[in-house]
Formats: C-alpha cells, sequence, structure tokens
C-alpha cells in the first residue's frame, strides 16, 4: 500500500516539484495513508457499516486530497519551466500563498465530485435486481470471498497444489 499511496500522492504534484521534494512526497504519503487505514477499523466505521477491501479511502482519497494541498506547498517555477510552463508557484519555494488557496479549493472540488458522483453510481447499481451493491453483516464477518464466490481466497490459492514440486525427478534441466 506504502507504494501506490506515494504514487496518488505524487501524480497532482507531477512537474511541479523537484526530484527531492517528491522523495518526501512518496514518504509523507505512505506513512499519512498508512495511519488513515486504521480509520476503517473504529467503532466509527463499524456502526456506519464501513466496507473497504481495496482500501480505496485511505490510499486514493487521503493521498489525492493531501498531494493535492501539497502541490500548493512546494510547487516551483522553475520545475514548471522546464515543461515550459508558466506557474506562479508554491507557498515554500516562492512565497505564493494565494496558490495554497485554489489547492484546497481544487482539493474539496475533487472529493465532492468524486464521492457525489460515485454515490450516485452505486445507488443507481443498486437499484438494478440481481446487482445489490452492499453486502449484509454476514456476508461481511465471512469473507466477501467466500460469500460472493463460494471460495476462500486462501483455500483456492494452494488448491491442488499439495504435492507440487518443481525440480522434482529431474524434470527441469539446466543448461
Amino acid at each position: 500500500m506504502g507504494a501506490i499511496a506515494g504514487l496518488v500522492m505524487i501524480t497532482p504534484a507531477a512537474g511541479f516539484i523537484d526530484l527531492t521534494t517528491s522523495l518526501f512526497f512518496g514518504i509523507a504519503g505512505a506513512v499519512v495513508c498508512r495511519q488513515a487505514l486504521r480509520i476503517k477499523f473504529t467503532d466509527f466505521a463499524r456502526r456506519w457499516k464501513w466496507v473497504d477491501n481495496g482500501d480505496t479511502f485511505a490510499t486514493h482519497c487521503v493521498g489525492g486530497f493531501l498531494g493535492t494541498i501539497g502541490t500548493g506547498l512546494f510547487a516551483q517555477k522553475a520545475v514548471a519551466a522546464y515543461g515550459g510552463v508558466e506557474v506562479d508557484g508554491g507557498v515554500f519555494f516562492d512565497g505564493n500563498i494565494r496558490q495554497l488557496g485554489v489547492q484546497v479549493v481544487e482539493a474539496l472540488l475533487g472529493f465532492t465530485w468524486s464521492f457525489v458522483g460515485s454515490f450516485v453510481i452505486i445507488a443507481l447499481i443498486d437499484c438494478v435486481p440481481g446487482l445489490e451493491v452492499l453486502a449484509t453483516d454476514k456476508e461481511v464477518t465471512m469473507g466477501m470471498d467466500a460469500s460472493q464466490m463460494d471460495e476462500s481466497l486462501y483455500e483456492a490459492q494452494w488448491a491442488g497444489e499439495e504435492d507440487y514440486k518443481p525440480l522434482a525427478n529431474g524434470s527441469i534441466v539446466l543448461d
């Protein structure tokens, strides 16, 4: 998850920050998103029946939000100029406090657009018989693989391979 979170966080800033700053973006993305992952294990998440099997909220929502705001803090005129683009830069390197406000508004708009769009799509899919999106508490407890596909991920992964020995009986010849 750390590598994905780092990539999500660096994406809004690509082309606007230097290599050293991008390293810190990646590290911050991994650390902050890992801590945000803890939200799904809280009583709040249980009360709201929050199911996030792919850790999408912690990785993409938190990482994208912080990456967008971080761009307002660390964007550099000189780095953007390499691509022939003129920008005013960010707060720390170019002293442009206005850019932070722009980035916060963009992050809020992106969050709102994604939340509302996802909610509408899920609500429409949930209306179609046979395509119910939400799982019951029993299905979540037993695991989505077991409830939806009638198998366990761990059992399916090794099924039929108990006697698998790739180098047995000299069947592989190394030149």
